[in-house]
């Protein structure tokens, strides 16, 4: 119970007691929230897992077998219920998950269609349900808020499907969400919206959520794999790092300067606002470098890691 798998450049592969599989793909997050199993009880384990970031890959096991309604899956803009099958769950760096249906296969089989069988899970959000019943068939959720998209069925072979390293959504995943996209612009454009001013709202709220992105440096791709985990404990937990060792991965840092540190996977950005200017640098986490950042007559010095290596200067006058 409770227990966090995260991974980097590699894969972790999970096989539960009951013989349910979890392949925890790179630069992925999942939080085993539960799991009570008993080979004698089948009927009476749990289990409930969240894919927090990142790809994974689930196959069902005996307690899904025997009681479906046993197992809770969830991402952080949907659920999935399993009626026994294998699927992929892929969630972005902003929350959004993709669900992609796989069929289930034996050893050295020749074709999916002949050899394989294809179970069948529901999607389900606050505001719908959509059910994938047919191999390699894939939605897409936004937001918890707004229904899945309409089903279709990708165009991938079963080994893209195991390492989806796509950098970029099928094509008929893609369609299926501008499609979706226009009928919320349609509905959002209505008069009832202009009699509440909602359409500022949502704006705002928009514009407020990207600033929040940007400010941590975010991709801005739409990747379906390989996503960065940028958790608010895991930075808290990089700060005590980076505050308690002399010859940690900022050696200089100083939280009374009023420079903000944010740590990735892959990268280290420095952050200062001084009430009038604001200035963001972003260098490699592997890289040496020294970073000089001047605002008005203050300068504040920080390395990356031994700092021998790259200089960059930024300066506000």
């Amino acid at each position: 119970m409770d227990d966090a798998v995260k991974t980097s450049q590699g894969k972790i592969g999970i096989t539960f007691a009951d013989d349910t599989k979890v392949q925890v793909n790179e630069n992925s997050k999942l939080v085993i929230d539960d799991f009570v199993y008993d080979p004698k009880k089948p009927a009476a384990g749990k289990l409930a897992l969240n894919m927090a970031s990142g790809t994974v890959r689930y196959a069902s096991g005996a307690i899904a077998h025997s009681n479906p309604n046993k197992v809770a899956i969830n991402t952080p803009t949907a659920t999935i219920a399993v009626r026994g099958t294998d699927f992929t769950a892929t969630v972005d760096e902003l929350g959004a998950s993709t669900i992609i249906l796989l069929p289930s296969c034996p050893n050295g089989f020749a074709d999916v269609k002949r050899d394989c069988k294809t179970g069948i899970i529901d999607v389900i959000t606050d505001a719908g349900t959509v059910t994938l019943d047919q191999a390699f068939q894939a939605t897409k959720v936004e937001s918890r808020s707004q229904p899945p998209t309409k089903p279709v069925i990708i165009n991938l072979s079963l080994d893209a499907m195991n390492n989806l390293l796509i950098l970029t959504p099928p094509p008929e995943l893609k369609k299926a969400q501008q499609e979706a996209n226009k009928t919320t612009v349609s509905l959002l454009s209505q008069d009832f919206l202009k009699e509440a001013d909602l359409g500022n709202v949502l704006a705002d709220q928009q514009r407020q959520i990207f600033q929040n992105r940007l400010a941590q440096n975010f991709l801005e791709q739409d990747f379906l794999a390989n996503i960065l985990t940028m958790l608010n404990e895991q930075l808290q937990e990089d700060l005590k790092i980076l505050n308690s060792t002399s010859g940690s991965l900022l050696p200089d840092y100083k939280a009374s300067t009023g420079v903000k540190a944010y740590v990735d996977d892959l990268s280290v950005t420095l952050f200062r606002d001084d009430g009038s200017n604001k200035e963001s640098i972003s260098v490699n986490k592997n890289e040496t470098a020294t970073v000089y950042m001047t605002q008005g007559n203050m300068t504040i010095k920080n390395r990356v890691n031994s700092g021998s290596g790259t200089v960059i200067t930024v300066k506000q006058n």
